[in-house]
């Protein structure tokens, strides 16, 4: 008997809309800061959180929301100020990247004066990053930061769905079971073992199963 065939694109892009957030006690801190702009503590504000936590699909909500223009911090330079503070701006964080200190400091200055807002989004509290700057020190430790926490449960395999769904892959019941008495309970393990999923699954036109998600859990070791 032969088994249907699947036609999977893992380059298609993910749903970063809404209704799609997996909204949960961890995160909640987090969806209420977008959610109730403009009427934050402060012009400027930062979301923080793990690796694959929904860092990047609450930036993706919030733009939609400001209608806001999005820049990494590593990209910022002091000349281009002006520019990005014409609209509100989501500014990226990758904590290994290196960044124009005043260029920062001048911008969250200018979002002080001109009343123009800046989310920020980071693995660390702003508060922590090591910078030589004082002033820009200060700023940072004065910013409101919602933190993202660890996923309980239910938020795990919420995440676990969406991530399978948007790699085209089916989110068996008994596979998602079997994952989820074994898999690291962290946001890092659940894109592992749906990034390899989503892979295998394409490479050998083989349906999701538990045979599968125990190869899968072997071949990257995200097994608590």
């Amino acid at each position: 008997m032969k088994h249907p065939q699947f036609t999977l694109d893992l380059n298609r892009p993910d749903d970063t809309s809404p209704s799609a957030f997996a909204r949960a006690p961890a995160n909640e801190a987090a969806v209420r800061l977008v959610e109730t702009w403009p009427d934050w503590p402060g012009p400027v504000a930062a979301i923080v959180g793990p690796a694959h936590s929904g860092k990047t699909h609450l930036g993706e909500m919030w733009a939609a929301r400001a209608n806001a223009a999005v820049a990494s911090l590593g990209n910022l330079a002091s000349t281009d100020i002006a520019e990005t503070t014409d609209a509100p701006l989501w500014l990226m964080h990758d904590d290994a990247e290196k960044f124009d200190e005043d260029a920062l400091f001048h911008l969250i200055n200018l979002a002080r004066e001109d009343k123009r807002h800046v989310l920020i989004t980071a693995r660390d509290v702003p508060a922590k990053w090591m910078v030589a700057l004082p002033d820009l020190a200060s700023r940072l430790k004065a910013l409101p930061v919602a933190e993202i926490g660890a996923p309980d449960e239910a938020l795990l395999e919420a995440i676990l769905v969406k991530r399978l769904t948007d790699k085209g892959v089916d989110p068996d019941p008994a596979m998602m079971r079997y994952l989820l008495a074994r898999m690291d309970r962290t946001f890092e393990a659940a894109h592992l073992v749906a990034e390899a999923l989503g892979r295998r699954t394409l490479a050998a036109q083989r349906r999701a199963t538990v045979r599968l998600a125990a190869e899968v859990l072997e071949e990257i070791g995200t097994t608590e």
